[in-house]
């Protein structure tokens, strides 16, 4: 019974400096809602602006929003495809937007090169090509709203299951990141 105790404190004391040391993202976050309590909502945005930023810089190269489109036209304005079955030589086209990519300096801020590979349904790979997309953007630091619109040509390849996956490099840090879209390829037209 005495160590049971014993135990507790010295549970909490190992505990308490985690808690006392909660990071920066955390501290930004009770700053904000100190600031909301207070009213001042601009002030409440920049401290949460401050963790995003921390975020952004230390996480890694990710992506969010990936979807198989007919179209894109902006961050965030694209008609996605509900059934991406194409026939060989047709357009695929991905809407992708990175997250935590870095910044660059002179007229293209924003900069990636993107690999390709397609696999099939069992995970074979049947084509690599290595730096198939170069994207440049200009954008002043710190802008987030960035979308890729990738599109290649579906090739000749057997009826079936297929999946692309895109390998990301950021040209403006060590930050490499992949993601994948499964599609189908259907019986060419016959002519």
């Amino acid at each position: 019974m005495y160590m049971k105790a014993l135990g507790l404190p010295a549970l909490l004391v190992l505990s308490w400096p985690s808690l006392a040391a909660a990071g920066p993202i955390a501290d930004a976050a009770a700053r904000a809602e100190a600031l909301q309590a207070d009213g001042k909502t601009v002030e409440a945005l920049e401290a949460l602006d401050e963790a995003v930023a921390t975020v952004w810089q230390e996480g890694p190269l990710a992506f969010r929003n990936v979807a198989v489109v007919e179209s894109a036209s902006g961050f965030g304005v694209y008609e996605e495809n509900s059934d991406p079955t194409y026939r060989p030589d047709e357009r695929l086209t991905v809407y992708v937007e990175p997250v935590g990519f870095g910044y660059g300096s002179g007229e293209e801020t924003i900069s990636m090169t993107v690999d390709l590979a397609l696999e099939n349904a069992t995970g074979q790979v049947l084509t690599e090509t290595d730096d198939v997309f170069s994207i440049s953007a200009s954008a002043p630091e710190g802008k987030r709203e960035f979308y890729m619109a990738l599109t290649f040509e579906v090739p000749f390849l057997r009826p079936g299951e297929y999946k692309a996956t895109f390998t990301v490099q950021d040209q403006n840090s060590d930050k490499t990141g992949s993601f994948e879209v499964p599609f189908s390829i259907a019986l060419p037209v016959a002519e």
